[in-house]
């Protein structure tokens, strides 16, 4: 999935939220919210360098303010990823028991 560049007049902070919060939803489409997710996102271009993690938690509790403030403590860290980077972003869930039975996948 890859995002259209914002136009001139777009305020770039909303413009990124809202991409953020259209990329959850899309990536999250199949997880029911009791299941739990996680998500790591890395560099396209170098894969060694560090990743972003967003640590395991309910899928009703993973929304776009937590995205923005696993980026803002990267944003504060040593670590750099551009403007213009292609981010590979991989999803992890955990399919969880609801009551005393599984639910078919």
């Amino acid at each position: 999935m890859r995002l259209i560049p914002p136009s001139d007049n777009t305020n770039p902070i909303e413009y990124f939220l809202t991409n953020v919060k259209d990329l959850i939803e899309h990536a999250l489409r199949v997880v029911d919210d009791s299941d739990v997710v996680g998500m790591n996102i890395q560099k396209e271009v170098n894969q060694n360098d560090k990743h972003i993690v967003v640590i395991f938690r309910r899928r009703d509790q993973l929304s776009a303010d937590v995205i923005w403030g696993v980026f803002e403590k990267v944003s504060q860290s040593n670590s750099r990823f551009n403007a213009l980077d292609t981010l590979v972003v991989t999803v992890h869930s955990v399919n969880m028991t609801v009551g005393f039975l599984t639910r078919a996948i």
